[in-house]
């Protein structure tokens, strides 16, 4: 009897070793780059000695490359050193070094490497070969033909080669396991080309009596739309960024060039279907002209990664612009409204939509029990603050987005510690920055001559003369945060919902701390913000702007 046990027991032991063998290797057979390879048909790679580097250009233009792989902190965009970084809900991915140095970036690689990179999502490496994360778009540019990937190759391969290997991704599990991403692209790769190819360059009918006249393309309705879906589909990639995403990082049906969030989820990239949601009332000439100007057709001004991309179009030709503006009027339109916006009335019935300005918005706030335990809190509402705990008048107010360290706590009150910067003259304000406007607290003469102060920097811009001051008083627990990352991020959704219902937001670093003083007022009206968010917003905006040193809160 034991004997046949042990016999059972060994047998059971041998197949499921057996099963986890034949799991391991179905696993690394199906995620090799070779096995999607073999399941598509495969890619001709042109002659490299037929490369023509100014359709190489345009080709890189069109592709948006320098946007994300041009090295930050520098206004060169061909020098292509890698650098920037992506925040996504599967974590962070760092774009890499393109310039053709040999050690740090695809110097090295050959043309049928870089192809079977740009239009397979395969790199070279390994036995099989290194699958790419579709964060680098190859779902559009697996449309793009053999001839434009050598051409763009070739003229990446003419500039100047950048030193500085840049780290790998840093993913959540279980995105940070590469090899896996081969089952992804083995499922959601079609590999599939477009059945009208890329029709080449397009003439325009040039009118010698009018420069100014309306750009007319002289080719057939189907050659214009198809150099545009070309572009659009293809290198042009906009609807990588324009659609919503799934969990699994697809693009869900119905949706595409529907607009959706962000990758850091703060943000939204709008909808570019000719929906009326959307822009749908835009003519093909005003998109056209959005994409050389980046002004819209009621005024408003690219922003964010929109303002680079207008970057690159701007530098198409117009017949370009106007042959991918003429098909993404035909694409098909997708019922999606920005954030806050309410959907059409359809109906013959007036409707009186409800005024978001009658009620406050609720700002989040800790308990003042978890605030009094704290070290640190972030004033949420405007607080009057006393130097003594049983002062009957207020000394000076707090403002919203203040950061105060708390020092003691009392039944009803803390005593908090506030540090910053004054302006000498200008004594009843205190700053959170030497040189910038962030207001902290208002003082009153009391508090004032309570100050402690510190060492005294004159400005090398203004000549002004800053004191860096501290003070010590008392406030109530309430309408306070302990968590800083939690404010900020709130507030950047506040933003992006405040702002994008009209235009595409700008990135908090596009101005300087001092700027966003006067652009922020200057759009106060045109939104329900009360008080409170208003100065929160502002703050933020103000210590991520472009003069406020490392954007510690930039990745919210």
């Amino acid at each position: 009897m034991a004997r046949s046990e042990e016999r059972s027991r060994s047998l059971f032991l041998r197949l499921f070793l057996g099963v986890c063998i034949l799991a391991v290797l179905a696993f690394f057979v199906l995620t090799s780059p070779w096995t999607w390879s073999l399941a598509h048909p495969s890619r001709e790679v042109a002659a490299l000695d037929g490369a023509d580097l100014e359709n190489g250009e345009l080709i890189f233009v069109a592709s948006d490359c320098a946007t994300c792989h041009a090295t930050p902190g520098q206004e060169d965009p061909l020098k292509l050193g890698g650098g920037r970084e992506l925040d996504t809900e599967f974590g962070l991915f760092r774009m890499p070094n393109i310039s053709p140095h040999d050690e740090d970036g695809i110097g090295d690689w050959t043309l049928a490497e870089f192809d079977r990179a740009v239009r397979e999502g395969v790199g070279p490496g390994g036995l099989d070969g290194e699958n790419f994360y579709p964060s680098f778009p190859y779902t559009s540019y697996q449309r793009m033909t053999a001839e434009d990937v050598r051409d763009m190759y070739a003229f990446i391969q003419s500039l100047e080669p950048v030193a500085g290997r840049i780290d790998d991704h840093d993913l959540k599990f279980p995105y940070n396991i590469r090899r896996g991403v081969g089952l992804w692209r083995l499922v959601f790769l079609d590999g599939e080309r477009l059945p009208e190819g890329n029709p080449g360059p397009l003439p325009v009918a040039e009118d010698a009596n009018d420069p100014f006249a309306p750009v007319t393309i002289d080719a057939p309705d189907d050659v214009i739309l198809a150099r545009g879906k070309y572009l659009v589909e293809g290198p042009g990639h906009c609807a990588e960024c324009h659609s919503p995403r799934t969990m699994l990082g697809t693009i869900p049906a119905g949706m595409r060039h529907g607009g959706g969030p962000t990758p850091d989820g703060h943000g939204h990239f709008p909808n570019i279907s000719p929906h009326e949601t959307s822009i749908g009332f835009w003519s093909a000439n005003a998109i056209a002209n959005y994409l050389k100007t980046g002004v819209s057709p009621i005024g408003k001004r690219a922003g964010g990664d929109m303002e680079e991309v207008v970057a690159n179009t701007s530098q198409l030709s117009d017949a370009d612009r106007l042959a991918m503006a003429r098909y993404l009027k035909t694409v098909a339109p997708v019922d999606n409204p920005a954030p806050g916006l309410p959907e059409p009335n359809r109906s013959s019935q007036v409707v009186m939509l409800e005024q978001s300005g009658e009620s406050a918005r609720e700002l989040p706030t800790s308990p003042a029990e978890e605030v009094g335990v704290a070290s640190s809190a972030f004033v949420v509402h405007t607080k009057s603050f006393f130097l003594d705990a049983g002062g009957a008048e207020e000394d000076g107010k707090l403002l919203s987005g203040t950061e105060v360290a708390v020092v003691e706590e009392g039944s009803d009150l803390l005593r908090v510690r506030l540090e910053g910067w004054q302006l000498v003259g200008a004594e009843a304000v205190l700053y959170a920055k030497q040189g910038q406007r962030i207001m902290q607290a208002v003082l009153g003469e009391p508090a004032i001559a309570a100050l402690e102060t510190g060492e005294t920097v004159t400005d090398p811009d203004t000549g002004q003369d800053w004191v860096s001051v501290s003070l010590e008083g008392w406030v109530d627990k309430t309408g306070m945060l302990v968590d800083g990352d939690a404010l900020w991020s709130f507030t950047a959704q506040m933003f992006n919902s405040a702002c994008a219902a009209c235009h595409s937001p700008p990135e908090a670093d596009h101005f300087l701390a001092n700027q966003w003083i006067g652009t922020l007022g200057s759009m106060k009206r045109f939104t329900s913000l009360e008080p409170d968010a208003y100065r929160l917003l502002l703050v933020y905006l103000q210590n991520n702007a472009k003069d406020s040193g490392a954007k510690e809160r930039a990745d919210l």
